[in-house]
């Protein structure tokens, strides 16, 4: 080093304060002593905490967390006091060591910023907030003994000065202020009904449907508000709908389940009660105990800068703070914008992320990783997205590809941008309560709200990333983009369906959407996209996946398709669903709109229990025409399952064969495709397990529900097999589903329809629309229904014949 330098090579850096011969510089010459000036620590009570001064939980911190298992943990010292003998000198009690807690001071303002501690805090005022209410309960004129009665006065006086302050003209606010969205919310529980009520008028979200998990009626969230009528009667409700139901936020959930757990606890103190004396002499115990018993090691940082309050927030998080994922990322986001002219800005698009998932960090995670995945070319999977968030929302990169996206202003302000004007976006995509009139697109709104609804309900996610990313690129108003873009999920569904079908992991996806917005620029960051990107993308995607996985097209696909037994109720429903869909015609537009796939379900025509009456197993001698001369191997083996299902003295050997016969006819025959019949979920039939006659009477109840859905066709005079002159008779005479007074040739034809030889019938028509409707334009006649479907029939027919002559021997048991 040169002699001019000044670094720790040339110079000792001295602490003492000695002579010394070396060339040295004092130590309060070069190091800032911020920590030393500014750190204090003191044990202090609980009570000494909260007395006289405000708090508030700055933006960086996490959302109200807490759960039952901490709110346990929290009133195990309570309980032990509550349950103690107290009697003098045994002292079976100790005081509590309640926590450390972190707070930023500026003395002028008096208000106390938490740095850490505020799931505590704010559990400690919302039990106080419960004793205030239990003691204002007690009637004054019921206490006999005159100090109880002024201990009541003094513990209200002494909760109210610790919760609340005085603001100007005498109006009340809470001495505790969390975070930006959760400070209403808390506000309201602390301040009683008349704040509750202007919460839900002015502060909730009512842009929610009933069906959602975070939705909530007004009705029952004033009542666990503890509202009572005699309250409301005071209060201007006019414009509250008590049946309304409006977004409760994951925190405030936690909050209100917070305030009813010790609610609970403490009327269960309350109840073991004997007199109103007895009621407060404990209420008032239970105070002071908390009070003067609760020790806290406090922290103060004084007039200390804002990135050193930071740096304390994150040692403290490395350190074994439990936070979440989503909580570093909220402290890091704050942390990038925090002494620049847009960080209200940006503070507010982060809780604008926030809110749209109701505040679940693991929904906000999905998303953050979807969106990810999109901007980043580091990223290959979804997963791997998810484990490089924190990495993500950085300054700097740590042992990873990802680019740190807050390095900068600019960046971080890109970063965030994009990311919030993506969300709305996401949740059309994700949301099945969305109306499809909601869709950004300029036609085919219905359509792709159908195909969206079932790829959502499948549990797999690895087409997110790039129909998020071509929706947000889709011209709203051409309808030209929103015909592309159905055709697109058009595509992405068939390969979705035909995965199912030869039961395939959604992990064979796992890369090549993702690589489909990296080969057609899709980040939301790019110029406009070509018109061809629509076609480009959908011949990238089928070739992509031809060459990946093979057995998804083609003889080998249909091969697969055909031999498949016990066949998944959700791929069936799926299937039935599209099907369903695409063959609705014009004069169908009415039951069209009532069909979706939140209002469907599969009916098993061969019921689930075929002997739910062991006295009258019609349904097995039927089916197996075991009344006939059967001609199949296994006849005799549903014969003598049928006399096991009689009897109720089986030994051990019989109960296994028993329930060997009866995972046979499941897996070969009752969850078989050609089993099952589509229904909406207000037909409910309620005679699943009747013989088919009674069931066909109920399946008619609504005959345009029924027999327009384009599957159940085969059930169907019009175009299936079923004979007019009988489908007229039975619905005429049958009465509410009694066929007493059918003629009995109608019943037993009807009882005797299906058999194992018409479901092979029916089976091979569906596999035949299956195949139809799982084609792509793009091959030429794939599967060579468009050329000779009597012939592409006629193979799945052989090949039908032959799966089910094993499924019909002894040999398949």
């Amino acid at each position: 080093m040169s002699d001019e330098a000044d670094d720790l090579y040339d110079k000792y850096i001295d602490y003492d304060g000695r002579d010394l011969d070396t060339r040295n510089v004092g130590d309060g010459k070069v190091v800032r002593p911020i920590t030393a000036e500014n750190f204090e620590m003191e044990k202090r009570t609980l009570g000494e905490v909260l007395t006289d001064q405000k708090f508030n939980v700055p933006e960086y911190q996490r959302l109200y967390s807490w759960k039952n298992i901490h709110h346990e943990q929290y009133w195990s010292d309570i309980e032990q006091f509550v349950n103690a003998d107290l009697v003098a000198d045994r002292r079976e009690v100790s005081d509590v060591f309640f926590s450390s807690m972190y707070f930023a001071v500026n003395d002028d303002k008096q208000v106390y910023e938490v740095i850490d501690g505020q799931q505590r805090l704010t559990t400690t005022h919302l039990l106080l907030r419960v004793l205030m209410e239990h003691l204002e309960d007690v009637d004054p004129a019921s206490i006999e003994d005159d100090t109880l009665a002024e201990f009541r006065d003094y513990g209200i006086g002494r909760i109210t000065d610790i919760l609340y302050v005085e603001e100007s003209f005498g109006k009340r606010e809470p001495r505790l202020t969390l975070n930006k969205h959760d400070a209403e919310f808390f506000k309201a529980l602390m301040m009683g009904p008349s704040a509750q009520v202007d919460y839900l008028k002015n502060e909730a979200d009512f842009s929610i449907h009933g069906n959602n998990s975070d939705a909530v009626q007004v009705s029952e969230c004033l009542d666990r508000f503890g509202t009572t009528d005699d309250d409301l009667a005071d209060l201007d409700t006019d414009s509250l709908s008590s049946g309304a139901f409006f977004k409760l936020y994951r925190s405030h959930r936690r909050l209100l389940k917070a305030y009813e757990f010790y609610d609970e606890k403490i009327s269960g103190v309350v109840a073991d009660a004997y007199t109103p004396d007895e009621t407060v002499r404990a209420l008032v115990n239970i105070l002071n105990y908390v009070y003067n018993s609760y020790h806290v090691g406090e922290y103060l940082i004084r007039e200390a800068e804002s990135d050193f309050r930071m740096q304390i927030f994150e040692i403290l998080n490395d350190r074994g703070v439990d936070l979440t994922k989503i909580d570093r990322i909220r402290a890091a986001v704050v942390n990038a914008f925090f002494d620049t002219d847009v960080k209200d800005e940006y503070v507010d698009k982060w809780e604008d992320i926030v809110v749209a998932f109701a505040t679940d960090g693991d929904a906000i995670d999905d998303y953050l990783s979807i969106y990810l995945s999109i901007v980043d070319d580091g990223i290959d999977r979804i997963g791997d997205a998810s484990a490089e968030l924190t990495n993500a929302f950085d300054t700097r990169n740590i042992d990873s590809d990802v680019v740190p996206r807050l390095r900068n202003l600019d960046e971080a302000k890109a970063f965030l941008d994009y990311a919030h004007d993506l969300v709305d976006y996401y949740q059309d995509i994700t949301t099945t309560e969305l109306a499809a009139d909601d869709l950004e697109l300029a036609s085919h709104r219905e359509q792709c709200r159908e195909i969206l609804v079932r790829l959502n309900n499948q549990q797999m996610d690895q087409w997110r990333p790039f129909v998020l990313a071509l929706y947000y690129h889709t011209n709203p108003e051409s309808e030209r983009d929103a015909a592309q873009f159905h055709r697109v999920l058009e595509t992405i569904e068939k390969l979705n369906l035909r995965r199912l079908l030869i039961s395939e992991r959604p992990s064979i996806f796992r890369e090549v959407f993702i690589e489909a917005v990296e080969e057609f620029n899709l980040a939301p960051t790019a110029d406009a996209t070509p018109d061809s990107v629509y076609e480009a993308s959908r011949e990238y995607l089928i070739t992509e996946m031809r060459s990946s996985t093979p057995t998804l097209f083609g003889d080998r696909f249909v091969d697969t398709v055909v031999q498949t037994q016990s066949w998944s109720t959700g791929t069936a429903r799926l299937l039935f669903g599209k099907i369903a869909q695409d063959h609705f015609d014009d004069s169908s537009r009415a039951v069209e709109r009532d069909l979706n796939m939140g209002n469907i379900h599969l009916e098993h025509v061969l019921p689930q229990t075929p002997v739910s009456d062991p006295e009258d197993p019609t349904w097995l001698r039927e089916f197996f025409k075991l009344d006939s001369e059967p001609d199949i191997e296994i006849a005799s083996e549903i014969e003598r399952y049928i006399e096991l299902v009689q009897r109720s003295d089986l030994d051990e050997e019989e109960e296994r064969l028993k329930d060997n016969v009866s995972e046979f006819i499941t897996q070969g025959f009752i969850d078989d495709i050609g089993n099952f019949l589509l229904l909406r979920d207000t037909d409910n039939i309620g005679a699943s397990n009747r013989p088919l006659a009674e069931k066909m009477t109920q399946y008619y109840s609504e005959i345009d529900g029924f027999a327009s859905i384009y599957p159940n066709r085969y059930f169907t005079a019009e175009y299936g097999n079923v004979d007019r002159d009988s489908l007229d008779k039975l619905r005429e005479q049958h009465d509410g589903g009694d066929v007493s007074n059918v003629d009995a040739d109608v019943v037993a034809y009807f009882n005797s329809f299906w058999t194992y030889e018409t479901l092979q019938d029916r089976r091979i028509e569906l596999l035949l629309n299956i195949l139809s409707t799982l084609e792509f334009d793009s091959f030429e006649d794939e599967f060579g229904i468009e050329s000779d479907q009597d012939e592409v029939r006629h193979e799945i027919q052989e090949k039908t014949d032959q799966e089910f002559e094993i499924r019909l021997s002894v040999r398949s048991l």
